[in-house]
């Protein structure tokens, strides 16, 4: 059976939106000189930009069992796919890198996979970047059971703060180091702002003139403000107006794309379409490269890439997956993270 996407009526400016923030997260996964300055500026924003959007697209809807049937079909089964596709690819690298490996060491990832990528005594990560998809699914299941409160946007609000300063305190004492646990009080204030950003017209559904001033504003003092934290405030200070900063850099990016709104493509929106597909894969890409090229030049603490190469090869990777996109988008649809059983024809289904 051939299954279609049907993708008119889709927000441009969000597919814009969604293409450039999977591309930064493939940027910024491909390693560097750790003094960069482009690539550290773009690893402490691509995130909060992608679960802004994320939360700008979600519904809001009180929990139910048709909430945990969409949520089985648009996050978890795509999760343990990319999560058991990646399993051989870990085999073969940990049999290299760890020569004589025990066979606890194969079980874990396994268990790590429903432990959401936490390192335990019991488990440790598989495919370690879709704790995204992972902490995706518990912020809409949190919105979902909000909403059947009166006091839910006060909720909201106080759990938007109460990760924010959860945040600030643990990059100053390392409490928590664990990537899903960091990721999810690091975020969580950015999926909420975009939830009431749509939902109080603060990002209307179209774009205005107004976007070209708040796109100039934006990336430029996004970029001289991280300039200064950077090198002129004591360190807690920093994690403090992260925040600000962060916001600042994010509608930025989200007024040039509205900018972009009248120019349409393809592409575009088949990378919009299969962000998932490009998060699930891309690492196990990335790994086999600078693996290869690690021993073809003979390098023996690792590769990194100048500006330039890493931009190339974050084209070379999206373009490798786009067509496993185009085949997943005519045949098996759910593994875009998409409930066929669902109508696409609302704008935000993007």
């Amino acid at each position: 059976m051939r299954y279609t996407i049907e993708i008119k009526n889709r927000l441009n400016w969000i597919d814009w939106a969604k293409a450039i923030a999977i591309s930064l997260v493939v940027f910024g996964h491909i390693p560097m000189s750790p003094d960069n300055f482009i690539q550290k500026f773009i690893t402490n924003y691509h995130m909060p930009l992608f679960f802004l959007i994320s939360g700008y697209l979600t519904k809001k809807e009180c929990f139910n069992i048709n909430t945990i049937r969409k949520y089985w079909h648009t996050l978890i089964i795509p999760y343990i796919f990319y999560n058991l596709i990646f399993y051989p690819y870990w085999i073969v690298r940990h049999n290299v890198d760890v020569p004589n490996a025990v066979i606890s060491d194969y079980i874990k990832p396994i268990i790590g996979i429903f432990f959401l990528q936490l390192h335990t005594p019991i488990s440790s990560p598989l495919n370690e970047v879709t704790w995204f998809v992972a902490v995706l699914l518990i912020m809409k299941l949190v919105l979902s059971i909000t909403y059947l409160y009166k006091n839910g946007d006060l909720f909201l609000i106080l759990l938007s703060l109460i990760c924010a300063l959860l945040y600030i305190y643990n990059q100053q004492n390392m409490v928590f180091t664990n990537l899903p646990i960091t990721g999810l009080i690091r975020c969580m204030p950015f999926f909420i702002i975009g939830h009431f950003c749509k939902r109080k017209n603060i990002i209307p559904l179209e774009p205005n003139k107004y976007d070209y001033f708040v796109c100039a504003i934006g990336i430029t003092g996004s970029f001289f403000s991280y300039e200064y934290l950077l090198h002129y405030t004591p360190t807690i200070t920093i994690y403090a107006l992260f925040y600000l900063c962060a916001f600042v850099t994010v509608i930025g990016t989200i007024s040039l794309c509205r900018i972009f709104d009248k120019t349409r493509s393809t592409i575009i929106e088949n990378i919009s379409l299969g962000t998932i597909v490009i998060m699930g894969l891309h690492w196990m890409l990335i790994g086999s490269t600078n693996y290869v090229l690690q021993k073809l030049l003979g390098l023996s603490h690792g590769i990194t890439y100048p500006l330039f190469i890493t931009i190339v090869l974050t084209i070379f990777f999206d373009s490798i997956i786009y067509p496993i996109i185009i085949l997943f988008k005519n045949k098996y649809p759910f593994l875009l993270g998409k409930d066929i059983k669902k109508n696409q024809h609302n704008p935000l289904q993007n």
